[in-house]
């Protein structure tokens, strides 16, 4: 099906702390903008890409708020005219252009100073024939390599494809950068896996197959024999949770290792290197214009960068996760080394906006690019007196960068457009930042064939033409939080980011249609499905929007894994087919910690446990609810039926789980992909007696709560989970009757590999 993206773009991100030098100049902030959009037919054939150059456009604009000033950029880009781009490009992209500015990079950067590296466009990968220009060779004998616009294909005399730009390069040139004691942020926003192409008219994949360069297979098989033969030699003594991707990103820890002193640096990925990554027709819920295709982390990076609230790289990547609202086979972005150091550009302050009124039009320069969506309230002011305040507005229509505002009613204060200064700036600055909360279907695009899919058929008709304040029905190719497939007696739920995969346990979530020949048990089928995924996708959304930030002072959880690495008994169905052990009641002693939270995605195989140690730093008793989400969307209760309730200054609280792959007792495989753990926090004002609890979020429930946790809480939980508001505010609601947040975890539960 040519529908489905697997598309693989790598983001990396390297910075340091800046180090102040006395008696030296002010440091300098440089950028290397790199977008290839239009490659030779001869080398690729036709996997053009679009988003590149809309990649480069949004990134020349938004430098200014990163302190880098245009005389102190080189863009090397094809297409910046057909982008609307705000300045021209100052060379083609070759691989030639590329060496010269990151060698120009090292030779102008000094101590102190900073630089911005940003590719974007095709990769690949070909077989390492020389592992030994590295100190650790790569472990599955593979150069993943970024592909210039003169591009060529494999040549046996150079053992590469001609003119590819080697990871093992461009970890040279940032190692030169360093060495002048210059801080490097480098993003590499290209695939090097995934085949699968999704043929939306917006979507392609960055990605060019080594067949198409006409790497030879013999050349292949030897760099991998190699490889193995090395691992042979020396085996890992444990397993990495880190999967594949701890040791495969695009620069791997040896290619931009360096000596004590020199600064380190942090690294953003795309998506892990055996998962898709995305490009997407973006921004989502606004006509054609201004919707182009883009990548999926870079806008999300850009989105967050004009907010202006990220103060370090453990902020950006929280705000850039938000946007990620995947589960099972869907990709995420991957984070690594020194997450705390200083953003540059941070520090800016509250965000304001401007607005304006003309004629009878009331506007703010804000929009989709600054993760607004209609619903969000702002208050106005004059520029003259930014503390004195006017009104308040909505915004109504929303667009790239610009949207309208109605007035609204609010604090008791009322105001119509006439009440604002014509033709004067106004401030505005956000109050509630609205999160859609409608789940958009897209409808089949095959006709069924048995009863069971006729049924079904009937049942999406009658639901799309029905008003629904959940479901939104769009036919497809149109942007969509889940695709229906009908096929094989089944109805299948494919993410927007995912292949279609209909056998094995990386299959795609379904269900059976046999003997399901009543239109109106059809209807209640899938209305019960659609509704669980709606549920889960807004929850995660919510997740996103809230984040832990009201409560992260006061809440400490530190997550922790013990692997199982026994082996399953003679005669077990699957390599996984075994009894999982008890949890303990405590932390084990040889447990490893986990990431900090939502920043990484470990691997987690067969009967691994997960503990979390909860304790409560604060004045006021807090109310935990763990909500987990598996591989399937479906959503579940994780806790005491009693609640948890954690009091001040007492012993730590532990929340263990045993995850597994296969059901033993059942003899079947189990959900398997990216999964979560929601921890949803309310610090409780008073006594109350009764634990603040949302347990009636798992999927047995079907209603909305009448006790439990404050209202406005509740309320908001009950808009995201249930038939509600198609978008809601998510700021200050929550703050009524607690603070409260909600921490995320993640990790891929994945089946051993023999068994994928």
């Amino acid at each position: 099906m040519k529908r489905w993206v697997q598309a693989c773009l790598f983001v990396l991100v390297l910075l340091s702390a800046l180090l102040p030098v006395a008696g030296m100049a002010e440091p300098v902030r440089r950028a290397l903008l790199v977008g290839v959009s239009n490659y030779p037919e001869a080398s690729v054939g036709d996997l053009q890409l679009a988003g590149p150059k809309n990649d480069v456009a949004l990134l020349i604009d938004t430098l200014p708020l990163l302190g880098i000033r245009p005389e102190n950029t080189t863009i090397l880009a094809d297409g910046l005219e057909e982008a609307g781009a705000s300045r021209k490009a100052d060379g083609l992209p070759t691989r030639k252009a590329i060496l010269d500015g990151l060698a120009q990079l090292a030779q102008t950067s000094n101590a102190g100073d900073f630089a911005l590296i940003y590719l974007s466009g095709h990769g690949s990968r070909q077989p390492d024939l020389n592992p030994g220009k590295r100190a650790v060779p790569k472990p599955d004998g593979l150069d993943q390599t970024f592909l210039p616009i003169d591009i060529g294909q494999w040549d046996d005399g150079i053992a590469s494809v001609e003119n590819a730009l080697l990871d093992f390069e461009l970890g040279q040139a940032i190692n030169r950068i360093r060495a002048k004691k210059a801080h490097v942020w480098v993003i590499v926003d290209a695939c090097h896996s995934g085949t699968m192409t999704r043929s939306t008219g917006d979507g392609v994949a960055k990605q060019v197959p080594m067949d198409r360069l006409k790497i030879p297979a013999a050349a292949l098989a030897k760099a991998r024999a190699a490889a193995a033969a090395r691992g042979a030699q020396s085996p890992a003594r444990t397993r990495s949770l880190g999967g594949e991707g701890a040791v495969t990103s695009f620069l791997s820890d040896s290619d931009t290792k360096q000596a004590d002193g020199a600064p380190g640096y942090v690294a953003f990925f795309a998506a892990y290197p055996d998962q898709p990554a995305l490009q997407e027709g973006l921004p989502r819920g606004i006509g054609a214009e201004g919707k182009k295709p883009r990548s999926v982390m870079t806008w999300y990076l850009i989105q967050a960068l004009r907010a202006g609230q990220a103060q370090s790289y453990r902020d950006l990547a929280a705000q850039i996760l938000a946007g990620y609202e995947g589960f099972g086979k869907s990709p995420v972005p991957m984070f690594e080394g020194d997450l705390g150091a200083p953003l540059p550009g941070a520090s800016r302050g509250e965000r304001r906006y401007l607005a304006r009124r003309m004629g009878e039009t009331l506007s703010i320069d804000a929009g989709a690019m600054d993760g607004f969506s209609s619903g969000t309230i702002v208050s106005l002011s004059a520029a003259e007196a930014p503390d004195t305040l006017l009104g308040h507005a909505s915004m109504a229509s929303v667009a790239l960068a610009k949207s309208t505002l109605l007035p609204v009613e609010r604090e008791g204060k009322t105001t119509a457009i006439a009440d604002y200064p014509a033709d004067a700036t106004l401030l505005a600055r956000v109050i509630d930042k609205a999160i859609p909360l409608a789940f958009t279907v897209g409808l089949p695009a095959n006709a069924g064939s048995t009863a069971g899919e006729q049924a079904v058929e009937a049942a999406l008709k009658r639901f799309a033409s029905e008003t629904n304040t959940t479901f939104a029905f769009v036919a497809q190719p149109a942007p969509a939080d889940v695709y229906l497939v009908l096929a094989d007696d089944r109805l299948w739920f494919l993410p927007p980011d995912a292949p279609w995969i209909r056998d094995g346990r990386e299959k795609t979530p379904s269900v059976s249609l046999q003997g399901l020949a009543d239109d109106s048990a059809a209807q209640r089928l899938v209305g019960r499905h659609l509704a669980r995924l709606a549920k889960t996708r807004n929850l995660i959304r919510l997740a996103g929007s809230m984040g832990p930030a009201p409560l992260k002072d006061k809440l400490s959880i530190e997550g922790f894994v013990l692997p199982d690495d026994r082996a399953s008994p003679a005669g077990a169905r699957a390599p996984d087919d075994r009894a999982c052990r008890k949890v303990s009641p405590q932390v084990p002693g040889d447990a490893t910690p986990l990431p900090a939270t939502g920043l990484a995605m470990p691997h987690i195989r067969h009967c691994d446990q997960v503990y979390f140690r909860l304790a409560n730093t604060g004045q006021m008793p807090i109310d935990i609810t763990p909500l987990y989400i598996d591989g399937e969307g479906n959503t579940s209760y994780h806790g005491p039926h009693t609640g948890i309730r954690l009091e001040p200054n007492t012993p730590a609280t532990v929340v263990a789980l045993n995850l597994r792959s296969f059901d033993p007792a059942k003899g079947v495989p189990e959900a398997i992909g990216a999964e979560r753990l929601l921890f949803i926090a309310v610090e409780v004002q008073g006594r109350q007696a009764i634990p603040a609890d949302f347990k009636y979020l798992a999927d047995a429930q079907t209603t909305r709560s009448l006790v439990g946790g404050p209202n406005a809480l509740r309320d908001v939980l009950d808009a995201a989970a249930f038939s509600g508001p198609k978008t809601r505010s998510m700021v200050s609601a929550p703050q009524i009757g607690g603070a409260a947040g909600i921490f995320e975890y993640r990790w891929r539960v994945v089946a051993p590999a023999e068994a994928q």
